[in-house]
């Protein structure tokens, strides 16, 4: 009698990890995606490179103001280190190449972010925001191919992660539109392989 409630409640879970992805994930019975199988593997280095403690996440310490356009760059985004960017209103803002694809409202933020990795490899790119980011080869004027990003549990914060191979010494915009907050807590975190 047991083996028959144990196959029907079987039977229940399997139905509800059908009729909803969301549940059948957190049970463990459907398959993950490449982006969440990607970031789970990179999780814990991610950390490591950070200082391996989640309170620089939690309390970035450090602040860079996103510049409006290109030509006008001072400074460069740190690698390894979490920071509350400043953005602009989107009618101050002008993207090195247009929005992939997300539109915002004319009262949201933006802003351009320089970033030169020191070293080739695997970077992760993260993000306590709802903004849309797409990261701009600019040798190439294309937009860097991201493993696609997710929504990740990360250190108590839920945040937008996607997965680049970067070139060392490579020009990248981290380009930042439709954000509803005129600041957003960010990292580039690597390299991880």
């Amino acid at each position: 009698m047991r083996t028959g409630k144990l196959s029907k409640l079987l039977n229940i879970a399997f139905c509800l990890a059908l009729a909803s992805p969301l549940f059948g994930s957190a049970m463990g019975l459907l398959p993950k995606s490449e982006g969440q199988a990607a970031w789970e593997s990179l999780q814990g280095r991610v950390l490591k490179t950070l200082g391996g403690s989640c309170e620089p996440v939690n309390k970035p310490s450090g602040r860079v103001a996103a510049e409006p356009m290109a030509g006008e760059m001072r400074s460069e985004l740190p690698v390894n280190k979490v920071v509350a960017a400043k953005l602009h209103t989107m009618d101050r803002v002008t993207l090195v190449l247009g929005r992939e694809k997300k539109q915002g409202r004319p009262q949201d933020a933006g802003g351009l972010l320089a970033l030169t990795p020191p070293v080739t490899g695997t970077y992760v790119l993260g993000s306590v925001s709802r903004a849309w980011i797409d990261v701009v080869d600019q040798e190439q004027n294309r937009f860097a191919a991201a493993k696609p990003y997710q929504w990740v549990d990360f250190c108590g914060r839920r945040m937008k992660a996607g997965v680049f191979d970067l070139r060392a010494g490579a020009r990248y915009w981290i380009q930042v539109s439709a954000s509803p907050d005129p600041a957003l807590d960010l990292f580039v975190a690597g390299p991880l392989n």
